[in-house]
């Protein structure tokens, strides 16, 4: 059949470009069935909190299929441009829109089977060890290996929709385009670009007002719905910036004649004005990806890492109770008893309900539940702080003190129309009350009559008990108090159970954080890749010219070294900036996990940063290679 000799032919002759389609897809396709096969695993399902990991997978799976779509949509649009030659010039022989059709048809079709090959080979490979790292990081043996034809088919089956699409997509741009011009439509370059200072200016404003709203961003009920639209923003607002921005830098250089008019200089920027546009978008398009892996990266593993730090916070003692009334010590003793359970320390903290509300910098405190509740305000004597502690405070009563989980310092406290001077800033280890996700305030009065009047009129006891046991009589132990003393499950807190929930729901993030950056930073340096390559086939001819007219070699690698160079940085740049900007907002939200350490995510944001600009360096280092092989040899 002429038709499949015609498209076995074409992928062979152009079997670099490829082969690296088919392993792009491979990768991408493999990526979904580990999510896919982890999503179905049967022993997962069994685990406690099990349902939370499985969400996130889903999730997880669901966004790396929609980036897949996206760069093998890219990519199809690069190979499809090199195939624009034999299409023209097979229309001139005069074969119709119908064989062109089957042409493509068949590629389609082939790239499909050896890129599902490939990618179940890789995903049925390397499950083991995404398993090996899943469980590592949850700690639990029993989770097991399994396989079924479901998971599969569900892979197949999704890939198959996206191969559909971009067949769809040849045809439509085959029926657009007549075939006959194709031939040209290969060599035609791009006219130069006009500078757009409105888009220009438009996007440096979008862009701003994301950097504004993520700074301003608070760890309140409001702080992740404006965090979600800082992210619109600053992606449209990149776009914007890049695409007018970029032409307008290149315009400025041009007139600048002392720089423009220097050989390595003059080639690159009159080279790069005339397809701004396409690079412009895919420059964003990879300073996006980076700064979504720096933000999923960091922030994952800052909670990982952060994990001890928070648990200690929750649970200062091995079981925390909230209880109306004191805890009945005979019914302790007698349960502790029946479970095999040895007592240790003991405190019991007696203070007001808790009252949630809004604390600005000013100490103002607004009580209520709206957008910018942010706040649980508790308050007890400086008698029973005094007992707990060891100190030997004393207050007026319009004195108090703060226990403030982020170290902030107001200067008074203002509630219910009343001022109060904050004297002094102690540590208050009581856990977190009623497992609340807003930052506890405690506040320390004078005396009961000032507690009343500054927080609610009903007490509540917060105790903490530590105790020796095995894993399982501790969950007894807990679950019986419970019980008996008729507490709901905000009112209970046992810590091994607690870093238990926590390393499965943490570990869970770091995991499903790091394959999402992986396909991403796959997606990001095949676009770097083909983007290189692109760049490099477009201006072969151009520089063969050059060089004809007496541009050395040393000249042509300073050049293009120059060309990839000034651009190339940008993203990175891009992305390093998006992240400074961002990260108040990730601290913010951070907070409502309970994680205060600033430092900590500064560390780990900078860790981040270093590794990804190190891979980042890595892949131009080897495209740049690339490139050169094209214009110089």
């Amino acid at each position: 059949m002429l038709e499949l000799k015609l498209a076995f032919s074409s992928l062979r002759r152009n079997i670099r470009q490829t082969c690296l389609f088919i392993f792009a897809s491979s990768l991408m396709i493999a990526i979904n069935y580990i999510f896919v096969n982890i999503h179905s695993n049967s022993t997962l399902n069994k685990l406690n909190y099990s349902q939370a990991i499985i969400s996130l997978l889903s999730m997880a799976q669901k966004f790396t299929w929609l980036i897949a779509t996206f760069f093998l949509l890219y990519a199809n649009s690069f190979l499809l441009r090199q195939r624009d030659r034999e299409l023209g010039l097979y229309n001139m022989l005069g074969m119709t829109k119908g064989q062109l059709r089957l042409i493509l048809t068949v590629q389609k079709i082939m790239l499909y089977l050896a890129s599902s090959l490939g990618g179940l080979i890789l995903g049925v490979t390397f499950v083991k060890l995404a398993l090996m790292f899943l469980k590592s990081l949850l700690k639990i043996a029993q989770l097991k290996e399994t396989f079924t034809f479901k998971t599969l088919g569900i892979t197949l089956l999704s890939f198959g929709v996206i191969f559909l699409c971009l067949l769809v997509y040849d045809f439509w741009r085959l029926r657009k385009v007549k075939p006959a011009l194709l031939w040209q439509q290969a060599f035609t370059a791009e006219k130069a670009p006009k500078a757009n200072w409105f888009l220009g200016i438009s996007g440096l404003i979008i862009l701003v007002s994301g950097y504004f709203i993520a700074i301003k961003t608070k760890a309140n009920l409001a702080g992740f719905s404006n965090f979600m639209l800082a992210i619109a923003l600053v992606v449209i607002g990149t776009y914007l910036v890049f695409i007018a921005g970029s032409i307008s830098l290149l315009k400025l250089l041009q007139k600048n004649q002392h720089f423009y008019y220097q050989p390595q200089h003059f080639i690159a920027i009159s080279g790069m004005l005339y397809r701004m546009k396409q690079n412009a978008a895919g420059l964003a398009t990879i300073c996006i990806l980076c700064t979504a892996i720096l933000v999923s990266l960091v922030s994952s593993i800052s909670l990982v890492v952060g994990q001890q730090r928070l648990l200690n916070f929750w649970n200062p003692f091995d079981l925390m109770l909230t209880t109306s009334k004191p805890l009945n010590q005979n019914l302790l003793k007698q349960l502790a008893a029946k479970n095999q359970i040895k007592l240790e320390k003991q405190q019991q903290i007696k203070m007001t309900a808790p009252i949630v509300g809004s604390l600005d910098q000013r100490g103002n405190f607004k009580s209520g539940y709206n957008a910018k509740t942010s706040t649980t305000l508790l308050v007890l004597t400086v008698k029973t702080f005094n007992q707990i502690e060891g100190t030997n405070y004393h207050l007026k009563n319009n004195q108090v003190l703060l226990s403030v989980a982020d170290k902030k310092v107001y200067p008074q406290l203002k509630i219910k129309q009343k001022n109060y001077q904050v004297i002094g800033y102690p540590t208050l280890q009581t856990g977190n009350v009623q497992h609340s996700i807003f930052q506890p305030v405690y506040v320390i009065a004078a005396n009961t009559a000032s507690a009343k009047q500054i927080g609610s009129s009903t007490w509540i006891y917060q105790n903490g008990i530590n105790f020796k046991s095995s894993y399982q009589h501790g969950l007894n132990f807990t679950r019986q108090i419970q019980q008996q003393l008729k507490l709901d499950n905000g009112s209970v807190s046992n810590k091994q159970e607690m870093q238990h929930f926590l390393r499965v729901i943490f570990g869970g993030l770091l995991f499903v954080g790091c394959l999402v950056s992986l396909a991403m930073a796959i997606t990001t340096a095949l676009i770097i890749y083909y983007k290189q390559l692109s760049e490099g086939l477009a201006d072969q001819q151009r520089f063969k010219k050059i060089q004809q007219v007496g541009l050395s070699y040393a000249e042509s690698k300073k050049a293009i070294q120059s060309q990839v160079l000034l651009v190339f940085m940008l993203p990175i740049v891009g992305a390093i900036v998006h992240m400074a900007f961002a990260l108040p907002a990730i601290i913010s939200i951070l907070k409502m996990f309970s994680l205060f350490d600033q430092g900590l995510l500064l560390k780990v944001c900078l860790l981040v940063i270093a590794l990804l600009t190190a891979g980042y360096l890595m892949v131009y280092g080897l495209t740049t290679r690339i490139y050169q092989r094209y214009i110089i040899n």
